[in-house]
């Protein structure tokens, strides 16, 4: 007779784990008795119980619960916050329960709180900004998530050389119909605060940027791109240096980084142009208020909601990507160069 949960033992899931060779998510569907788990897998979490002095695992759970877990990056961005409320209403609407877990590199990573929400037996994941988005990130714990039969979403940049469906906008357009309405305004020095190279949305802001200028027969001065935090800091920082150099208008990798810019050139005593990327709610409200490119939030989260729905069922509509272009929202953080500021060129 095979074991029921209730008659299983239940060793700590880290050392299960390590002992079989496999992911703790992997460990902990196998110990649940959950469905979608190769039988490679679960005979070696299987001898892995025998070898630690433990009993027998449950046989594969039959019931749904139509939980679905969350993983996301940070909420001190709000374009986290965001994504994560129209993703869990558009969930809401399809009679699904969203769990969140947000993550940290230290005390919670990514790894951790997955095979968390698996142990509360969620029927599918879905990550928000996750290892995904990095060009080296290490992606083995979304391989033996996928082993497992576990259904799993990307959204904000993903690599696609996983069998993932994944939802998010397109930052190398975003930078390019930016870049466009600052030439328009006038500009020619523009410059750009983004985040860190090592990931794939910065790379990619960074193709749209030059492309842009390129189009718009402008030469990309010198030093233009600084590097910073994905912070107020950060922006702050990030664009004090390019405002020392003569550049007159900018691009930020998020909106908080483009309020940052803002705070600089308030503290440089000097009025620059700057356009934020999300288009969160608070853009709107900003002194002055914010030009920013919008991500279609409410249109991503049903393509979300749909994929995931969809993984669940075994009938995945896709398993590449779906990239949505942002909106310029003009307002009045882009002033047009005045004639008293020189247009230096390199």
């Amino acid at each position: 007779m095979s074991a029921t949960l209730s008659d299983v033992a239940r060793p700590p899931l880290r050392e299960l784990a390590a002992r079989a060779g496999v992911s703790e998510a992997t460990a902990s569907r196998v110990l649940n008795g959950r469905l979608g788990v190769s039988d490679e897998l679960r005979d070696r979490v299987r001898r892995a119980m025998v070898e630690l002095g433990f009993g027998d695992v449950p046989e594969p759970a039959r019931a749904r619960r139509d939980v679905v877990g969350i993983v996301c990056g940070e909420f001190l961005n709000p374009v986290f916050a965001t994504l994560v409320h129209h993703v869990s209403t558009e969930l809401g609407r399809r009679e699904l329960l969203a769990i969140v877990a947000v993550t940290d590199r230290s005390q919670m990573p990514e790894e951790r709180c997955i095979a968390e929400l698996v142990e509360r037996q969620v029927d599918g994941v879905i990550s928000i900004g996750g290892r995904h988005s990095e060009i080296d990130g290490d992606l083995s714990h979304y391989a033996e998530l996928l082993t497992s039969g576990m259904p799993l979403v990307f959204v904000n940049g993903a690599h696609t050389g996983l069998p993932v469906p994944h939802i998010t906008c397109d930052e190398e357009a975003g930078a390019r119909t930016a870049v466009a309405h600052l030439a328009q305004l006038g500009h020619r020095r523009i410059g750009c605060v983004l985040g860190s190279t090592a990931y794939i949305p910065t790379q990619r802001f960074v193709r749209g940027y030059r492309r842009a200028l390129h189009d718009a027969g402008l030469d990309e001065p010198d030093e233009a791109i600084s590097h910073a935090a994905f912070t107020l800091e950060g922006g702050r920082a990030g664009a004090t240096r390019l405002i020392t150099q003569g550049i007159t208008a900018m691009i930020a990798g998020n909106d908080l980084m483009a309020l940052g810019a803002l705070a600089a050139a308030d503290a440089l005593g000097t009025d620059i142009a700057v356009v934020g990327y999300d288009g969160t709610d608070m853009t709107a409200f900003t002194n002055p208020p914010l030009t920013t490119l919008r991500q279609p939030f409410e249109v991503m989260a049903q393509h979300v909601a749909d994929a995931i729905v969809a993984e669940i069922a075994g009938v995945p509509t896709f398993r590449d990507s779906f990239v949505f272009h942002p909106q310029l929202v003009t307002r009045s953080s882009t002033p047009g160069l005045s004639p008293a500021v020189p247009a230096r060129m390199n």
